[in-house]
């Protein structure tokens, strides 16, 4: 996907033979472990003295993002348990809760909402986590969201809602999500575009 890191392999981790022939990866730095979803190295290397909302210096990510980004709810847990910052955005403006929404990942989404996330922050191009989850087609993520109680009608710097995105990006799922919570198909952006000719 454009414009979100590549989750794959890091190429900063070792492999060590454990008395029972398996192999313990040792990750170079906590992002990694963060992405592997290994909860116990990304504890260890706080104890070690990590910081826990530590930027890696390519993507600019804290852990937390990479929480988000990878799905890893346990590892999101533990961040959030021991005080990462959920209000701490990427260079775009992306919140923790936005990369949530990018990727559709529903578990971490309630767990960020539970702990507090701003669900009307909005990025530098003025999309808030429900613009994201709309584009991208995820109408569980975005139900989850609306009966947290966030405003769907809230616009980006275009003028357009979360319900331009789904239509414009032909995510019927999601538009029919928005049609019943109360958005309309009526509503013109600042160009005077409908939803459905968006």
């Amino acid at each position: 996907m454009p414009g979100v890191p590549h989750s794959g392999p890091s190429t900063s981790s070792t492999e060590t033979a454990t008395s029972c022939g398996r192999k313990k990866v040792h990750f170079g730095s906590i992002h990694d472990a963060v992405r592997a979803g290994d909860v116990k190295q990304l504890s260890e290397m706080v104890e070690r003295g990590a910081r826990i909302n530590e930027v890696d210096i390519l993507h600019k990510f804290t852990p937390l993002h990479w929480a988000a980004h990878s799905g890893s709810l346990e590892c999101l847990h533990w961040l959030l348990w021991h005080g990462a910052d959920i209000t701490q955005v990427t260079t775009r403006g992306w919140t923790a809760a936005h990369i949530t929404a990018i990727r559709g990942h529903d578990a971490c989404m309630q767990a960020l909402i539970i702990n507090g996330a701003n669900l009307a922050a909005q990025d530098d191009w003025g999309c808030t986590p429900l613009h994201f989850a709309a584009t991208h087609g995820h109408s569980f993520t975005l139900q989850i969201m609306l009966r947290s109680g966030v405003d769907p009608s809230v616009t980006d710097k275009r003028e357009w809602k979360p319900v331009h995105y789904a239509a414009f990006h032909g995510r019927l799922g999601c538009l029919q999500l928005l049609v019943k919570w109360g958005c309309g198909i009526e509503d013109v952006d600042c160009n005077g575009n409908l939803p459905e000719t968006s």
